[in-house]
Formats: structure tokens, sequence, C-alpha cells
């Protein structure tokens, strides 16, 4: 299935859905025939979105996923046991998270409270952001040394898996750490 396709069936399903109880189901706003998604904290138009963007936002907006957060983190092959699908996430997400921040991890948190995130208590330096209103992802950096090099990870809320797939889970969290990694080279 091309982008083209996902992004027709879930609009289609999204236009069999209320906007009022989408709205109230995962803290979009609706606004003269337009919805909003809070990504990283900023309103964005789901109409200029990039298309992987629109797909992961058309996709949280029909998924009516929970609201309360768990407070368990979840590394993703537990969030998503689709293990062929585990190498593109640490390709795509966690390889780019330690390539940027490796180096210096407490620019991980400068960036990620630029961002509305919070700081957590995980490896050399990690941060907790929600990225969309019920989907927070907290990112960590261990910093490398002489017998080590840097690593990280991206850890979920365990009610993550309610709003999204496993392919999805990744594309959300490679997307994330792509915004982190342009809003840190905006600083530098």
């Amino acid at each position: 299935m091309g982008y083209d396709d996902a992004i027709n069936l879930a609009s289609e399903k999204l236009a069999r859905i209320q906007p009022q109880e989408v709205c109230e189901a995962c803290g979009a706003r609706y606004e003269n025939g337009e919805f909003f998604l809070p990504w990283f904290n900023i309103d964005s138009a789901l109409s200029s979105a990039q298309v992987t963007h629109k797909i992961l936002w058309l996709h949280y907006l029909t998924a009516n996923g929970s609201k309360e957060m768990s407070g368990q983190l979840i590394a993703y092959r537990e969030a998503a046991p689709a293990l062929f699908y585990e190498p593109n996430f640490y390709k795509r997400a966690v390889h780019p998270l330690v390539k940027c921040f490796g180096a210096n991890a407490e620019r991980l948190k400068k960036t990620g409270i630029t961002l509305g995130g919070k700081i957590a208590e995980l490896g050399d330096a990690s941060v907790t952001i929600n990225v969309l209103p019920y989907v927070p992802l907290t990112f960590i950096i261990w910093k490398g040394d002489e017998e080590f090099p840097p690593d990280g990870n991206i850890l979920f809320d365990k009610s993550a898996k309610s709003w999204f797939q496993a392919e999805d889970l990744a594309v959300l969290a490679s997307a994330a750490v792509h915004e982190l990694i342009h809003v840190t080279n905006e600083k530098d």
C-alpha cells in the first residue's frame, strides 16, 4: 500500500467520525473544517503536515486510544512485538538519536525542555516529551567511554499500543527524533 492509499483509507475512516468526538478522544482541535494537533506542544494543521506525519496523525485521530498514561515505560519490542520491524526502528530512530546526542548528552536535555519535555532519570541524559497529546516518548542517551561507544533508546508509555501499531510506532519515534535533531540544529 502506498502513501496515497494509506492517506485515503485513514481519511475515509476519519470522515465517518464526528469531529467533536475525535477531539474529545485525542486532544485535537477542530476549527473551520480543519483538525489541529499538538505536535511537540505546537498546534499543527493536519492539511499542512508532511506525508508521513499526515498518515501518523490520521491514525492517531481515528485510534480512540487510552487517555490514561500507564506510567510504565516499555521498549519498542514490548510495545510492538513485530520483531521483523525492530531493526528499522533502531536504524530510523535510535541510531540518529545517538549520532546527534551521544557526544553531548546534555544537549538532549536542553532540546527536550525547549520542546516542553521533562527531565527523566534514565541513562546519562533523558527527557520525556508528549509528541502527541496522549503519546509521550522517553529519549535516553548513555555517554560513551574508552570501552563502549555512546548508546541510546526510546521508550514508550505502555498506553502507546492503544494508539499505534508496530510500524506506526517506529515511524513516530523516527519523526520525533528528527524533530529533536532539527530543533537542536536550529539552536546551534
